[in-house]
This record gives structure tokens, C-alpha cells and sequence, in this order.
């Protein structure tokens, strides 16, 4: 179980820090509860020191578009509660006398280093801006991989919105890479999730699908040279649930 907990920027340093609200949970090998009594802020510019307002880094230093997963760990022996940054997905560098812990979220810096700003709702993630992960004009009937902006590591539920421009009849496929690969069309199954297009019109939309654990996604045109641009809105974390 995992209930509270829910991730923040940080008000005063949100380049920087994450506010970590109360909360409980079951550690990842079902042996141990973790219960974080008090919110806490964490700070990924510093190294992990415990208690709010403190570094939360477990190894290296604060890097650029890069991913980091939020760990709440504890220690048997005095009953501490703590939040720890790594970019590892399974395995953080855990600080002296640490032996329990649970992933509660993740948060991702951009190409200057500073923490993209998130909100959560329960499992619910949500970047303040959208960011766009594909802009082609070249999508063809290949079924081609693409990476997103959802945390990796994992399969994870992504929200994203598509625009085209307008290009006549054809229509483009959006799939997991985890199923079976299948070529868009515009006559037979499986068809495709954008309507058929117009010369003068292009379609938009949403549209949620599962990444893989490296987060992406894959779409197929049923025409070549296809121009279509794509927005990662957010995604779906049960984060061990």
C-alpha cells in the first residue's frame, strides 16, 4: 500500500528542491511499514543528509536531462523516515544503516539542470508544461520507436497530444511497444487514432498508451512523409501498487 506522499516543487528553490508530503507505505519487499510523519523538503543540488531542507542526492552530483526516482527509505534500527533522489529505478545507493525503502515518485531535470515543474494527484502526474518529444515530417508506414518524457524503468501509462498538418487521406497509429507491431491504415485493421486528414486540415487529439520501461511509445503512418508533432502531457504512475 502507498497512501500520501504526493511530490511538489518546492515553493522557495523549485530549480532545486521537492517537497514530500506525510504519508505511509509498505517497503518494496512487503517486510517493513515507512511512515513519514511530517512533510519534508529535499534537495537535489547536495548530497543526502537527513531531515527537511537537506541534500537528497544518494551518489554524484545534480545532472541535465536527467531522470531521478524518489526513494522513502527508513532504518530498522531507530525508526527514521527519509527520502532519497537517485537515478537508479531498483537499486539507490542507500545511506549507512538504511534497509528499507520504496519508490514514491519520479522528477526529471531539463537541459539546464533545473526540476521541470510537475503536479500529482495520487497517481496521477502532470507536467505544468507539456513537452514535445516528436517533431517529424518524415513519419512513414514503418513502425518506428520514439522516446517520451515519462519516467523509465518502468511501463509506465503516458498522456500525450498530436497535431497534423494537413496532408491528404491518411491517418497515423499509436501503439504500444509492447504489443505486437501493426502498421497504420486507412482501409483495414488496425486502422489508425487519427481521423483521416484533409489536404486543408490536419487532426488533433490525446491519446493515452503504455511506454516500455525505456518510455517510449511507437506510431505508423498509412502514408510516407507524414509531419506530426507530439506532446507528452503526463503519465499514470502506481509507483509498486
Amino acid at each position: 500500500y502507498l497512501t500520501g506522499l504526493e511530490l511538489s516543487n518546492n515553493g522557495s528553490d523549485a530549480n532545486n528542491d521537492i517537497d514530500i508530503a506525510a504519508g505511509k507505505a509498505r517497503d518494496s519487499t512487503d517486510v517493513a511499514d515507512l511512515s513519514l510523519a511530517a512533510s519534508l523538503t529535499k534537495r537535489l543540488d547536495a548530497s543526502w543528509a537527513v531531515g527537511t531542507n537537506q541534500g537528497g542526492l544518494d551518489t554524484g552530483v545534480k545532472a541535465n536531462s536527467t531522470w531521478y526516482h524518489l526513494w522513502l527509505i527508513r532504518r530498522s534500527d531507530t525508526a527514521v523516515v527519509d527520502v532519497l533522489f537517485s537515478t537508479s529505478a531498483t537499486a539507490p545507493t542507500m545511506p549507512a544503516n538504511y534497509d528499507s525503502k520504496r519508490r514514491i515518485g519520479s522528477v526529471l531535470t531539463d537541459g539546464s539542470g533545473n526540476l521541470r515543474g510537475f503536479v500529482q494527484n495520487h497517481d496521477h502526474f502532470q507536467w505544468k508544461a507539456a513537452i514535445k518529444d516528436i517533431d517529424v515530417s518524415n513519419l512513414g508506414t514503418t513502425v518506428t520507436g520514439f522516446t517520451m518524457s515519462t519516467p523509465p524503468g518502468f511501463k509506465i501509462r503516458g498522456t500525450f497530444h498530436y497535431d497534423m498538418t494537413g496532408q491528404s487521406s491518411r491517418t497515423v497509429y499509436f501503439q504500444s511497444p509492447n504489443i505486437t507491431d501493426a502498421s497504420a491504415s486507412t482501409s483495414a485493421v488496425p486502422y489508425g487514432h487519427t481521423p483521416k486528414d484533409s489536404a486543408t486540415q490536419g487532426p488533433n487529439g490525446q491519446i493515452t498508451i503504455e511506454t516500455n520501461t525505456s518510455s517510449q511509445i511507437k506510431l505508423s503512418s498509412s502514408a510516407a512523409n507524414t509531419t506530426i508533432v507530439v506532446l507528452t502531457d503526463g503519465w499514470v504512475d502506481i509507483r509498486g501498487k
